[in-house]
């Protein structure tokens, strides 16, 4: 805007002239904040349009009155006189019937003006109707008239309102400009036109792009893409596969469908605009699979429901997301109905996820609803997984609030013979968890049980422990349960082998010291065990049972360190359950049902459970001795004694798969890192271990070579240790690493990410500065080296690493030299400050043309070229995109970027050496996707696919090469 009219509009110049400007809304929204007072021009009041409408008295007919008023779209046409006109020669002629309907009214007074209009002359004006849309223009000249269309005179301009125009604008005396007679004919002619190209794709597609004019596409021009699908009815599927260009939101896209009605190809359209018409390719880098969640509003539930009608979709995983009203409208149910009615009828989608918050002082009429729809769901035909998440917000709601769900449940549940998987996070009480392991006992389909968040009192425990006996489950999960737990004295050491399968009585016992955040033994009774090795254990027969087994004597040789914390021998001790009820625990029932003969337990999750120490340990000989338990997940603990009975369980377990034990709240000193090493390493079933956010301290040699012994005698595949801490005190960080220190050759996926390496020299190796340490590692296929995340869930508050160009450099040309197996790199976070980024670069390229890489994950990376203070990340891309033999899916964000860079990385895309690619974006918008993609798909030379799911939180890429021939943009 220039600077002088600001200054007009703001007083600085003429402060006392009074300025008025007459426009429409739309061509001076600039202007609009600078002025002080806004009248906004409707066209005629009601009353005059009712003395209008009864021509000219005020006695028009009371059904006409009453229609029109009742109907925004005919109050709308009724604004201006020929409007008026219009209507009350349409109620004459239909014999007192009006069209509601906005395209039939606005068809209605089209037919009523330019009656036998031919369909050339509708085309040439909606043409010009399209050009004025996009340019914001509400008048055309006759000029433009006679340019558009060649016969202006005939019966085509009763659309239009012709007015003489005057001052110096007009070239002659009888100059005229035109405008549109009401509101809604513009785009009605323009979508007529937008329907004659529909058997001409190639204008079709023209013609689209051409309506992208700004960020997002004006709601006349929505408008009239509204219009068009109307009117193409069945043939709307030929316009609908040609809005890509327009990157339209799934709320939009939802409205345009319903327009053009349900055909079969209209839905293969449909589907494919949301990416589910295909298989979702599940991006390899992604351990969770695509999730589409919908929210219980108007349009995304009929949006979807077209969806799910089509046979073509293909979508897995689904979650609904019920938002509880208090004043539910009848229209919400009925549409409600409708896409439940449309999700029954769908056989692609296996897995539903149903979640609603539920508001203080809801209704019961709205509860049983809620339990109405989860039935309908329920009974979905090749439904095998469900997941039900209520969450009741008052503070303390009554126990059987949500019985009519529970109730709901219990019938359906039967009559569904598919289901196989079944999560309930309801706040369960135990008369409820009982009704429902009744139903389950009958339901030999469910192999698969999760109960989140449940008290475990033992009448709970019990049922499911009695469900276990009668009808055996595969896996059982109950994360976050919670349930009483008073520690007696003996939690402050561990019992090994009180029970069966212990060893000799001379039994080890770990100190207390290593169990972290164990209960202090100042805090007991006189006479009670209070830690090794300061006394001789007191008598304890009046406790019923041994708290402890026989200690060691006090003496011991000088070097403390190996005999402190756990005993000197080599073996271990054996983790196992007294036999009884436990005083500080629930778990028993269950755990034993679990440990039974005739158990088919394949999987327990016990992550963030308050496990009392009788409990761990009851778990620890369930580990041991079970043929069955393939998995066991205890994350989130918050004390090593209530994981270490099953990782020394582990050591005996004859089918043990997959353990894991991520914790930030975990340390370990010399004992605990040599006792847990020996007894991973003898588990040879193992394949899969996740020890993420543990904290090492190795002050040992021998604890070391138990390390060393670890990794070349473990069976483990992947192992994680994200976020873990290595603390090395007896080596500086300047001892290089000598060759052969170690090998493993089990492990192909080692998981890294925000682990470190601290020395005694208080220096810290992290990300890339670890490779080097790593080399003994001979087989891996999969490496993590990524740094934490800065912003968002779970990101960290440390001074952030930095790289250099050596650093980038030599961490490149380790990788190449030492790890030739490798085909998958994630390096997240990374922040790299280059001097000489042209030469690094280079160097990094000529490296890169002989990696076997073939996915690489750089989310989050930052790279900065120093000198020049300018952001370099596509440059960065370019090398792994150009130089890659192998390379086929490449994952980045576009936060913080221009639009000129993400511009320059789309058009870097076109060098891949491989004839197709993935590019999955996070933390993008779909915005970004449009002006990275942009460019590739102007030539013609690459075929672009874009899936967002229904969300733009995962947008992926499929760019392909439509040729074998070079297309390098070098």
């Amino acid at each position: 805007m220039p600077r002088d009219v600001i200054d007009l509009l703001e007083g600085r110049l003429f402060p006392e002239a009074r300025v008025i400007l007459i426009s429409v809304t739309a061509s001076c929204t600039e202007l609009l904040p600078l002025m002080q007072r806004h009248i906004t021009f409707e066209g005629l009041v009601w009353g005059r349009s009712v003395s209008l409408l009864g021509g000219g008295q005020w006695g028009a007919p009371t059904r006409l009155i009453d229609t029109v008023q009742s109907c925004r779209q005919l109050r709308n046409i009724a604004r201006t006189t020929l409007g008026c006109l219009a209507i009350a020669a349409m109620y004459e002629s239909s014999g007192g019937e009006l069209p509601t309907d906005e395209l039939d009214v606005i068809a209605s007074v089209f037919n009523c003006v330019a009656a036998n209009s031919s369909h050339t002359q509708v085309t040439e004006l909606g043409r010009l109707a399209l050009f004025c849309l996009k340019t914001k223009r509400s008048t055309v000249t006759a000029a433009e008239l006679k340019m558009y269309c060649s016969a202006p005179e005939t019966n085509i301009a009763g659309c239009l309102d012709r007015a003489q125009l005057f001052g110096r604008t007009a070239k002659r005396k009888s100059d005229h400009y035109y405008t549109i007679i009401c509101p809604g004919l513009a785009e009605f002619l323009a979508a007529n036109y937008i329907v004659s190209l529909a058997n001409r794709p190639g204008l079709l597609a023209a013609e689209i792009a051409g309506l992208a004019v700004g960020d997002e596409v004006e709601p006349e021009i929505l408008k009239v893409l509204n219009f068009s699908m109307a009117l193409l009815g069945a043939r709307a599927h030929l316009l609908l596969s040609k809005l890509t260009p327009l990157w339209l939101s799934p709320q939009t896209i939802f409205s345009l469908a319903l327009a053009g009605g349900e055909t079969e190809a209209n839905l293969t359209a449909l589907c494919e605009m949301l990416g589910i018409s295909k298989s979702p390719p599940v991006p390899p880098l992604e351990a969770k699979p695509i999730w589409v969640s919908i929210k219980s509003t108007l349009s995304e539930l009929q949006g979807w429901g077209l969806a799910f009608k089509s046979p073509t979709c293909t979508l897995k995983n689904l979650e609904l997301v019920y938002q509880m009203e208090k004043n539910l409208l009848l229209e919400s149910r009925n549409v409600m109905d409708i896409f439940l009615d449309a999700l029954s009828k769908n056989e692609s989608v296996t897995t539903l996820r149903i979640t609603s918050l539920i508001e203080n002082e809801v209704r019961d009429s709205d509860i049983n609803y809620l339990a109405s729809c989860i039935s309908k769901a329920l009974l979905k035909p090749r439904l095998e997984s469900f997941e039900l998440i209520l969450t009741l917000l008052e503070e303390d709601p009554p126990i059987l609030k949500l019985q009519s769900v529970v109730t709901a449940l219990c019938r359906t549940i039967p009559r569904q013979p598919k289901l196989s998987n079944l999560s309930l996070d309801l706040g369960l009480c135990t008369s409820q968890l009982v009704q429902i392991c009744a139903t389950l006992e009958k339901c030999p389909h469910v192999t698969r049980l999760s109960l989140p968040h449940l008290r475990c009192e033992r009448g709970a425990v019990g049922a499911l422990a009695a469900l276990l006996t009668v009808r055996p489950l595969s896996y059982l999960g109950l994360p976050s349960s919670w349930g009483a737990r008073d520690d007696p004295p003996s939690s402050s050491g561990v019992s090994m082998g009180s029970g069966s399968g212990s060893s000799s009585g001379n039994s080890g016992l770990i100190k207390q010291s290593s169990l972290t955040g164990a209960p202090s033994p100042r805090s007991y009774p006189a006479g009670i065990f209070s830690s090794l090795p300061r006394g001789v254990l007191s008598s304890t027969a009046n406790m019923g049972r041994s708290a402890t087994l026989p200690r060691q004597p006090m003496e011991g040789p000088p070097d403390k360190r190996s005999t402190d914390s756990v005993i000197s021998r080599t073996w271990y001790p054996t983790p196992a359950c007294d036999g009884g009820p436990h005083n500080s625990g629930t778990l028993h029932e269950l755990l034993l049902a679990a440990r039974d003969t005739y158990s088919r337990l394949h999987g327990l999750d016990l992550s963030k459970a308050q496990l009392s120490l009788e409990d761990s340990m009851c778990l620890g000989e369930t580990v041991r001795v079970s043929t069955t338990l393939h998995s066991i997940k205890l994350e989130g603990a918050s004390r090593l004694s209530e994981i270490l009975p099953t990782v020394l369980g582990a050591s005996e377990s004859p089918c043990l798969q997959m353990m894991s034990l991520g914790s930030p709240r975990i340390a370990l000193e010399d004992a605990a890192v040599g006792m847990s090493a020996r007894a991973l390493g003898s588990c040879i079933t193992l394949r899969l271990l996740s020890l993420d956010g543990w904290s090492f301290r190795i002050e040992n040699v021998g604890t070391l070579a138990s390390v060393r012994g670890f990794l070349s005698l473990t069976s483990v595949r992947e192992l994680g240790l994200n976020n873990c801490r290595l603390n090395m005190s007896m080596f500086k960080s300047d001892v290089p690493v000598q060759s052969g220190a170690y090998e493993c050759r089990s492990v192909v996926n080692l998981k890294l990410a925000g682990a470190q390496i601290i020395f005694a020299d208080h220096l810290s190796m992290k990300g890339p500065h670890m490779l080097p340490y790593l080399v003994g590692f001979v087989n891996l296929r999969e490496l993590d080296l990524s740094a934490p995340s800065r912003t968002g869930f779970g990101s960290t508050s440390s001074t952030p690493l930095i790289l250099s160009d050596k650093d980038i450099v030599a961490f490149f040309n380790t990788l190449n030299n030492h790890f030739s197996h490798l085909n998958t790199l994630k390096m997240c976070n990374w922040i790299i400050h280059l001097d000489e980024a042209v030469r690094t670069l280079k160097s990094v390229a000529k490296l890169l043309k002989s990696s076997p890489l073939s996915h690489i994950k750089l989310d989050g990376v930052v790279v900065m070229d120093r000198p020049k203070k300018q952001r370099i990340e596509p440059q960065f891309l370019h090398a792994f995109l150009a130089n890659l033999p192998l390379l086929r899916w490449l994952g980045t964000t576009l936060h913080g970027l221009s639009e000129e860079q993400i511009t320059t990385l789309g058009n870097y895309c076109g060098d891949m050496r491989g004839m197709e690619i993935d590019v999955r974006l996070s933390d993008s918008t779909i915005e970004n996707a449009r002006l990275m993609t942009s460019s590739l798909g102007m030539d013609g030379k690459f075929d672009i696919r874009v899936s967002t799911f229904g969300t733009t939180n995962s947008i992926l890429i499929h760019i392909e090469k439509t040729s074998t021939k070079s297309l390098s943009r070098k």
